[in-house]
């Protein structure tokens, strides 16, 4: 019985001591360089490297990592692969995200986590930026075809009316008034 009972509180202590997750495993590439367009995308802000693996299944260690880089959380998911699957180049468009937002590329055996800060409905790119090395000889590996896009954010952007848009309603009510109560004196 107390044999069981060390046992029992050597494991209670030994998950306490273990992580709530794994940390993401850098590739060493720099999801920045290489050429990528991404920095020319009006609103990018920063970028966070290249991982290895798959960003959709290491979901709570991609959100502690854009906590820790950003100070970002409670973000929802959106898949934006769109027509762009196995392309090297291309554009994302989607409804207006309010920022900022995180766009994750994901292509050959990494994904790369790139900030934007200002509001934007399309985002071209190229996968550049996702590299990983492979292989006995670390062969570095960039550009390789899409596998999918996700868009980290808080929520989306509901449009507000401009007050020429207002004028015109409120003209339209009072034509709709006008002619109600025209038909009521004709009556």
């Amino acid at each position: 019985m107390f044999k069981a009972t060390l046992h029992a509180l050597a494991l209670t202590a030994a998950l306490a001591a273990a992580p709530a997750h794994a940390v993401l495993t850098p590739t060493g590439i720099a999801c920045d360089g290489n050429g990528t367009v991404m920095t020319s995308n009006p609103g990018y802000a920063d970028c966070s490297g290249a991982f290895a693996d798959n960003n959709i299944n290491q979901s709570a260690d991609v959100a502690a990592q854009i906590l820790a880089d950003w100070g970002l959380s409670g973000l929802t998911t959106t898949d934006v692969t769109g027509v762009n699957g196995n392309a090297t180049t291309g554009s994302f468009t989607f409804a207006d995200m309010a920022s900022p937002f995180v766009l994750a590329l994901k292509a050959g055996d990494a994904f790369s986590l790139y900030l934007f800060d200002a509001h934007t409905t399309s985002i071209d790119f190229d996968t550049l930026g996702v590299g990983f090395f492979s292989g006995p000889r670390n062969v570095e590996h960039f550009g390789q075809g899409l596998s999918h896009a996700t868009l980290y954010g808080g929520s989306t952007v509901t449009a507000v009316p401009e007050p020429e848009t207002y004028a015109l309603m409120m003209a339209g009510l009072g034509a709709m008034g006008f002619v109600a109560r025209r038909r009521k004196q004709a009556k």
